[in-house]
Parts: structure tokens; sequence; C-alpha cells
């Protein structure tokens, strides 16, 4: 039975430099008793999404839409009072990221684990202190930590605390924010163990987020992978692990070391997009080995790559001299004015030569179309691209053109 089920949401943040769009068309759903892992870089939109889904929405919002639905209701069409009352910590808590920042210091542990039940439930005060004994002695926890302030616990003791208070009032969901990113080996451990056993017992459904893919292995059922504010990849974790479809994966899987294996670890190249203004196409391909023509390299990209101002593009020896300006109004034709001296056939003479000798190594060659000379310029029209949707079989579908030009993945482990 499907728990939680998140349709199209989008969430961008207003800035003076335009909209964040943090999360941008985001949907998956989460059945009963099991846990997806919300996987990707620092930025990509995974805590977005979960304040997203508990709306828990600062004053800069520029767009928040799409749909969310808990127990076949949606309850994004509950005013902000009814959500308050009926869906948040109720149906869907949340452990967040850090501890000691979710625990108010000056109050001890077992009136804060208690507080959602005086609130939700309207529970005297012994009623609430007495379930939130029991929530904390479920967590492993023993008695005498109730009576303790944040700061006398150790890290894993406050971690459990925090847990406690998300199952305190049994949700049917609950979204775990990197929620032993602060922890040392073992007591990560010892808290994905509590995860499982509490799972078990009581039925939850966990949205895991995490960068660790390895943590994510232990407890995910299910893995979703997310770059620049979208999903690129989703499907059961045996699948996404061991059959990658979308590069992106294959890159993140390939960037952890093995225990069992002298292969070295690779890195991505360059840095994640800016948000406010997204890469066209697959957000993916300025730093995707295997990027061509679909993939959706625009005018501006391919002005800044030759003239070796691109970020997050490491291309050695690929540059375009005697070049004045370049026009990029239009992002699928980039006109190229030609320097003081240099004619537009000996420029377009050089662009050809570089793309005809260096396109099967360099990506972004491939997206050129056609190479003109017109009026004294070069005119360069490049293959139109389109944002690619999620594809393939439902246990397994990824955001990637590869997987409809090859009918397969993208080479991958």
């Amino acid at each position: 039975m499907v728990v939680l089920d998140v349709r199209h949401l989008r969430y961008y943040y207003r800035t003076r430099r335009g909209a964040v769009k943090a999360v941008d068309d985001v949907s998956f759903s989460i059945d009963s008793g099991k846990t997806l892992a919300l996987v990707g870089e620092s930025g990509c939109g995974k805590t977005s999404t979960a304040t997203a889904i508990l709306r828990l929405l600062p004053r800069n919002v520029d767009t928040y839409e799409g749909q969310v639905f808990l127990d076949g209701q949606d309850v994004t069409a509950f005013s902000n009072e009814e959500f308050r009352s009926k869906v948040r910590w109720r149906g869907i808590s949340m452990v967040f990221q850090g501890a000691m920042n979710a625990l108010s210091p000056t109050t001890r542990c077992g009136p804060q684990v208690a507080e959602p039940l005086r609130i939700h439930y309207d529970s005297s005060g012994e009623e609430a202190l007495a379930a939130a004994g029991e929530a904390l002695r479920n967590v492993g926890l023993p008695d005498y930590v109730g009576e303790r302030y944040p700061h006398e616990l150790s890290g894993g003791m406050k971690q459990r605390v925090v847990i406690a208070m998300a199952l305190v009032m049994k949700p049917r969901m609950v979204i775990l924010d990197e929620p032993t990113s602060a922890l040392d080996v073992m007591t990560q451990a010892n808290i994905i163990n509590l995860l499982k056993r509490l799972q078990k017992e009581i039925g939850v459904a966990y949205l895991f987020i995490t960068h660790d893919l390895g943590l994510a292995s232990e407890l995910a059922t299910d893995v979703a992978i997310m770059y620049a504010g979208r999903i690129v990849e989703i499907g059961t974790a045996s699948k996404v692990y061991s059959a990658p479809k979308h590069p992106y994966t294959e890159k993140l899987i390939h960037s952890v070391p093995r225990l069992r294996s002298e292969e070295t670890p690779e890195f991505i190249p360059g840095a994640p997009p800016d948000l406010t203004n997204a890469p066209l196409g697959c957000r993916f391909h300025p730093r995707c080995p295997y990027a061509f023509e679909l993939c959706g390299w625009s005018s501006s990209e391919l002005a800044a790559t030759l003239a070796r101002q691109a970020p997050g593009v490491e291309i050695e020896d690929v540059s375009l001299a005697g070049v004045d300006k370049y026009d990029t109004k239009d992002p699928w034709k980039l006109v190229i004015w030609p320097g003081k001296g240099t004619p537009a056939s000996s420029l377009a003479s050089s662009l050809r030569e570089l793309a005809a000798g260096r396109r099967s190594s360099v990506p972004f060659l491939r997206a050129i179309e056609k190479i003109d000379e017109r009026d004294g310029r070069v005119v360069v029209r490049l293959h139109p691209a389109q944002m690619p949707e999620l594809m393939g079989e439902d246990d397994q579908r990824a955001a990637c053109w590869l997987l409809q030009k090859e009918g397969g993945g993208s080479g991958t482990t």
C-alpha cells in the first residue's frame, strides 16, 4: 500500500538573481514499511524536497506547486491549519539533520519528546511524559535520559532522542534528513540498526535523505538519485546499484572506494550548475562523458567553452582563436564575429576542423549540426534538445536520452 505519493512537486526560492529551482518536477511514491533513499550531491534539492513535502516554507518562496498524497488523500489541498493539525507529525514527521540543532538546549529531553502530544492531542503533562518515556525506551535509551539536557548526552543519544520525538505520535511516514551525518561509524551502524528494527516492528515508511551511497544501501529498498533539482534515476536498490542507467548514477557509484577491489575511485569533473540558470536539456550534460546531440548544449554554453570560460567544464586544448565576440541570443544558434584581420571563412574552417577532429572525445562538439558563413560572420547551428523524462521499466527508470538512443544504459557497471 502506498503511504506517500509525490506528484510533480515544484519548489523555487526567490532571490535577487532570480528563482532558484531547488525542486523541479519531482515525483515518487513510498509503500508502507519500505524505505526510499534520496541520494545526491550537496545542494541538489534533497532537503528542499523534504521541507516542501512538510510545507515548511520560508518567506522567500517563489513557486510551490504539485500534489502530495498521504494514504491516498491529497494533503496539498489542506489549509495551513488543517495541514499542521492533521499531517505534520501526525501523518508525516521528520528527523532533522544535526540533532543538537533540532533540540532546545534549555529544555530537558523528556518534555521535548512529549511536546507534540501536548500540542496535537491536548494530552496532560503526566500522560505526555509517560508516552515520551516509552518512546525513549523504544529507541534504546534509559529512563534517566528524559531528565537530561541535550548537552549532557552523546551524539548518538541525542540522535535517538530526535528519532523518539519523530515517532512519538506514531506517524505512517518519517523523513530522515541525514540522521547519521555527524556520528562516528559505529554509532552510525547502531542508528541504522535501530531504524531497521523500528520499521520492522511498527511498519513505518522512511524517506532517507543522504549523500552516502554506502549508508543508503544498508537501509533502502528503493533509491532515487537527485541532481540539480530533479530525479535522474529511480528504482529498486538492487537494480540501481548493480546496473545504473544514468551516467550521474554511474559516476556516483564509481566515486565510492571498494574494500574488495583495487579499482581507483573516480571523480565527477566540474561542479553542479547554478539553479537560477539551469542548463537546457539534461542538466548533467556539461559534466557527462556520454553527452551527444540530444543532451542540450546551448549557444551560451558552446561560446563559454570555446572561450575557455565555461564553469564546471574541464577540456584541455579546445579553444577558438581570432574571435571578436559571440552572439548567444538564440539558444540553438551561435553567431561568431571574427576578430580584426580574421576572415569569416578562415574562422569557419578552423571550427569545422576542430569539430571534426575532436568530436569523438569532446562531448559539446557533438551538438554542432551545421557551420555556415553569412555576412562576414560564422553561424553555428546546434541540435535543439529537451529535458529527458524518466523512462524504462517500473523497477528502474532514468531520465537520460541514452536509453532512447541505445535501448539500454550508459555502458555502466
